[in-house]
């Protein structure tokens, strides 16, 4: 056997399982709603040549000022899709997601107890896995804090101008730069050269269209209208859900090897990832969506924590056929990949809405009701039809907000009158709109393929719609 074909077994099961992860995120990553108005963004954008902030999507904001801080994320959504369609696109995903696992625990030589920490950060991020720009910013953290561990200091400021321009998240790059200044504080030689780091960070945060109504935007995220009733922004604690869970695993391994192996804090890259991982803590506790932001900035702190001082020597540590195997592991992931893609289960949500549906919104008189589910699909697969409300949520005022999750007290009717709603479009597992609406005398006009079609008492083309379907 050529001494070439063999790999260490830490450096074997470490890319085993980062290709196995890349796998599984390129087959498994969903399109959601914010992924549909993502495109529709990305592609005036591209055609238009400059970023709107104002809402065009909407018929109750319309003109409204809308804070798009992930201009960069749509556009380069939109020229993937614009290539490959939504395969492209989810592979993207699944590379950006096997990138971020590589980066937080890439240090040094690989060692057993690296392979163990990165198996356990698995579970912990796979939540934040799917076509939304959250993901970029799960890698830019990730890379961040890489760089950071690295002493690469200068390359965090474009780093830090990208993120900027491509979501939000962008305020886990400012907690990372500022953990490293803290961490500085005992390595003081490092500490010069990482506020000027941080400030040159902060100055290029500044080079989006937004401006300073970045930070404005981020510093108040968690605290707008609406955001109570929305899944992900909910506390960690509330709800026992798989990937709270796994958080909670995450924070009680995290407190535990700090336990047992805090003498190994000693250094600036431990001191770092201490720092780092306190500061995201309570930023999880409060939003589920920053619970594997938590996981990321703790992954690298437990492979400092968990490593030995000397790695141990054990005999026959080589995988006979490494390379072999793991290039025919490549080989299937990518022909399972390909398979996935030609049959995409219904569960990646490639194809929300149905031809009829669309057309029958299209056919709609006056305007139409959506949720604040229901929107995002409108504003990619019927672009000439304004919508009520979608997940965007940033344009809308409160009222509308409201209106946008009908209960059967919701005081609607005055709205519809005032903005000429005839016609609704909602998700068919959204029965309480459908229900209230049903109760006040709306008429089913087409109940298709995930979808309802309402319209409105004494509507006439209600039967027109349910023959043009």
């Amino acid at each position: 056997m050529p001494r070439s074909a063999g790999v260490s077994f830490p450096v074997f099961g470490r890319r085993l399982v980062l290709l196995v992860a890349t796998a599984v995120a390129a087959c498994t990553s969903p399109a959601q709603g914010d992924t549909w108005w993502a495109l529709r963004a990305g592609r005036d954008i591209w055609h238009r040549r400059t970023v709107s902030l104002t809402d065009r999507y909407s018929y109750t904001a319309y003109g409204d000022r809308w804070p798009d801080h992930e201009w960069l994320w749509q556009v380069l959504a939109y020229a993937l899709h614009a290539v490959g369609g939504l395969p492209l696109l989810t592979l993207a995903v699944g590379l950006i997601a096997g990138g971020t696992l590589a980066l937080s625990t890439a240090a040094g030589e690989v060692r057993r107890t690296d392979l163990v920490v990165l198996i356990l950060a698995v579970p912990g991020v796979i939540g934040g896995w799917a076509l939304r720009p959250q993901v970029l910013s799960m890698l830019l953290f990730a890379l961040t804090l890489w760089l950071l561990r690295n002493r690469r200091w200068w390359w965090c400021v474009p780093v830090m101008l990208v993120w900027a321009n491509a979501h939000g998240g962008v305020v886990f790059g400012g907690l990372a730069l500022g953990s490293a200044c803290v961490a500085a504080l005992w390595h003081r030689r490092h500490l010069p050269v990482l506020l000027v780091v941080t400030a040159l960070g902060a100055l290029a945060t500044l080079a989006t269209p937004l401006g300073t109504g970045l930070w404005h935007y981020v510093l108040t995220s968690g605290s707008r209208p609406f955001e109570e009733r929305i899944t992900e922004w909910r506390p960690a604690y509330e709800h026992l859900t798989f990937y709270t869970l796994a958080f909670w695993v995450w924070v009680g391994l995290t407190v535990l090897a700090l336990a047992v192996r805090r003498r190994r804090l000693g250094t600036f890259e431990a001191k770092l990832g201490l720092v780092s991982t306190l500061a995201v803590l309570p930023l999880a506790i409060d939003a589920n969506r920053n619970m594997t932001m938590f996981v990321l900035a703790a992954t690298p702190l437990l492979v400092v924590l968990l490593r030995r001082e000397r790695p141990a020597v054990r005999a026959h540590d080589t995988v006979p056929f490494g390379r072999p195997v793991l290039a025919g592991a490549a080989v299937v992931a990518a022909v399972v990949t390909a398979l996935v893609y030609l049959a995409p289960p219904d569960d990646l949500g490639w194809h929300p809405m149905s031809t009829p549906v669309a057309r029958a919104i299209e056919r709609c008189p006056g305007h139409v009701y959506t949720s604040y589910d229901s929107g995002a699909y409108l504003i990619w697969f019927t672009p000439q039809v304004p919508v009520f409300a979608d997940n965007r949520q940033d344009p809308y005022p409160e009222r509308i907000l409201d209106l946008s999750v009908l209960a059967a007290d919701s005081p609607y009717v005055g709205v519809f009158e005032q903005y000429d709603v005839r016609c609704a479009a909602l998700l068919s597992w959204g029965t309480g709109a459908v229900d209230t609406l049903h109760r006040d005398g709306w008429t089913t006009a087409l109940d298709d393929d995930g979808w309802v079609v309402l319209t409105a008492p004494g509507t006439t083309l209600a039967r027109a719609l349910t023959s043009a379907s």
